[in-house]
């Protein structure tokens, strides 16, 4: 063998000799999930809201009850309306020469004046005028006998004028309604012929469209008022009392 070989040989067992086996890989190990980062909560104030619920709405704001425009408020002057007013007499009568027959006369006129300011503020307040009745245009069913009247029993050719003044209210409501009858009663003095006296009348009102309409009565005695009651021999006999009944519309005037 020739040197250059063996010395060939020998190098390579010396090499391989001096050569380490590198050390084994570990083994890979499974992958590990990064730990997930819990999301941070909604913010209540800005969280949108759920599309299955609806939207809020706003609060109805409270009905308030408009006031009633038929009510007037502060003093308004009211006059009677003549033409839609009558004022009656009534009284009780015997006919002797007719089998003593009961009946009852009743005598109207139209010719009524008077005045009334009307404060809806404070109706127990309102103020009366001076209210007046043409006592010669009493007509009833015989105009012989309403001639006599004027120039006799009553004299109303002579005094023609009957006054009522008033004096004061009782029972007046504190808030009356429109379209609804309140009664009350006027006190003053009643003037008839040259006798005056102290007289009540009992009133049924109610405002209805702006009118103030209703009913006022009183009874009174003829002597009082220095009347003698007639009485015709064999024929007729008038009992003394009086029923008073004033039917009124009053109108206001501005």
């Amino acid at each position: 063998m020739r040197l250059s070989t063996l010395w060939l040989i020998l190098l390579a067992v010396l090499l391989a000799g001096c050569t380490t086996t590198a050390p084994t890989a570990a083994p890979a190990t499974a992958t590990q999930p990064a730990p997930t980062t819990a999301a941070p909560a909604p913010d209540p104030a800005t969280a949108a809201p759920a599309t299955d619920l609806p939207a809020p709405t706003a609060p109805t704001a409270p009905t308030v009850a408009a006031p009633n425009p038929a009510v007037p408020t502060g003093v308004i002057p009211y006059v009677i309306d003549p033409s839609q007013t009558t004022v009656q007499y009534a009284v009780e009568e015997t006919f002797l020469n007719d089998n003593n027959r009961l009946a009852t006369a009743i005598g109207r006129t139209s010719e009524v004046k008077g005045t009334l300011n009307l404060n809806f503020s404070d109706p127990a307040s309102s103020e009366f005028g001076e209210f007046t009745v043409d006592i010669s245009t009493l007509r009833r069913d015989s105009s012989r006998r309403d001639n006599a009247i004027r120039r006799q029993w009553l004299e109303s050719a002579t005094y023609p004028i009957a006054t009522f003044v008033v004096r004061g209210v009782e029972g007046f409501p504190a808030d009356p309604q429109p379209d609804q009858d309140i009664r009350f009663k006027l006190l003053g003095d009643l003037t008839v012929r040259t006798g005056t006296r102290a007289v009540t009348w009992d009133v049924t009102a109610r405002l209805e469209n702006e009118r103030l309409i209703g009913t006022a009565t009183t009874f009174i005695l003829m002597r009082d008022f220095g009347i003698e009651p007639p009485n015709i021999a064999n024929i007729l006999i008038v009992k003394d009392g009086v029923t008073l009944t004033l039917n009124f519309v009053m109108l206001p005037t501005q």
